[in-house]
């Protein structure tokens, strides 16, 4: 956490009481990253209050589970990167058609549609 600051800590007046087992949560604002400091039960409700709190409603936020060679797990502490406006990121959901957003992809996706029309 190379520029983290810490944003809330539990015993603060702006912790919500519902935030049970969060200690701390640090953002990185260059990274785009959330670390949330936990007693080791924390779950998907809390990090989600956790990243609309510190983000936003409308941010989405990813956890990365690394090969087990990359593993570093020497605090009870959870990450969520926030994604960018043009970051793909596999919706459950309704996605609908694929929109094409940067010039790679603009590319490639003609040279798709033009190798299907051979």
């Amino acid at each position: 956490m190379r520029n983290a600051r810490p944003v809330l800590a539990r015993g603060a007046a702006t912790w919500p009481t519902e935030w049970r087992a969060a200690f701390r949560v640090y953002l990185d604002r260059e990274l785009g990253l959330i670390s949330v400091e936990h007693d080791g039960a924390i779950g998907w409700e809390e990090l989600q209050a956790i990243k609309d709190r510190v983000a936003g409603e409308t941010a989405t936020a990813i956890e990365v589970y690394p090969p087990a060679d990359r593993v570093v797990n020497n605090l009870p502490m959870r990450h969520l990167w926030i994604l960018g406006a043009d970051d793909w990121w596999p919706d459950l959901g309704p996605e609908g058609p694929p929109a094409p957003t940067t010039l790679r992809e603009r590319y490639l996706a003609t040279q798709i549609a033009f190798e299907g029309t051979r």
